[in-house]
């Protein structure tokens, strides 16, 4: 059965992002809290507001806005490849590896679909243990999600009936109810789900999603 995840939050811990913006910004005497938060803001505005642009050069953009709103003049954005290395070096959360092998040695296909880019992905790939089979991302799909074009790709990609397991919300959770995809909801901060979208299944982490693969597709 194939079985697609999101990355970030999902198989990777990104709390280093918030934690790189947090040290900075106390290094620097600037607002860290205030230079991550707008950091989410603007990335998602750049993701949705305009044209489809590399994953990369969208963190170099963001990295402007937050130096314009802090007016920090260049601070943040001439330190663009420090984040960048922070992407790169982030950590898989500690049951993530034995499940993703469990999922493939039961003769499951891992497939990533991911708001990021291949450049990282390399590094991820490398961190999640050689353990996916396919990778999907915004270089081929030309769109970010919760775009349903980003779903409709995937479609194309994937044997049905398979699991779509993400711990984002309104970024998979979301449009997995649109398109009818059963979907796994990884839900790490134990929140409640709207009343008129709910995943098919909710877990706290990825440590009982062997099982609960094995028992769908059975």
């Amino acid at each position: 059965m194939d079985i697609s995840f999101d990355c970030y939050g999902t198989l990777l811990d990104t709390r280093e992002i918030k934690k790189w913006f947090i040290v900075f910004g106390t290094t620097h005497e600037v607002d860290g809290q205030a230079a991550w938060q707008q950091f989410e803001l603007w990335k998602e505005r750049l993701m949705y507001g305009e044209r489809i642009v590399p994953f990369s050069i969208l963190l170099k953009q963001t990295l402007n806005y937050v130096d314009m709103v802090l007016q920090t003049q260049s601070l943040f954005s001439n330190h663009f490849n420090d984040l960048f290395k922070t992407y790169k070096d982030l950590k898989p959360w500690p049951e993530v590896i034995l499940a993703l092998r469990q999922l493939r040695e039961s003769g499951n296909r891992v497939i990533i679909m991911s708001n990021s880019t291949s450049s990282l992905m390399s590094a991820h790939l490398d961190a999640l243990g050689q353990q996916v089979d396919l990778t999907i991302l915004p270089e081929q799909t030309q769109c970010y999600k919760p775009d349903l074009a980003f779903f409709n790709y995937a479609s194309n990609q994937v044997i049905q009936p398979h699991l779509h397991v993400a711990m984002g919300y309104w970024w998979d959770i979301v449009p997995c109810h649109k398109i009818g995809w059963a979907s796994v909801w990884i839900n790490r901060r134990r929140l409640a789900p709207l009343t008129t979208i709910k995943p098919t299944y909710t877990l706290p982490n990825l440590k009982k999603l062997p099982r609960l693969a094995s028992l769908y597709d059975s």
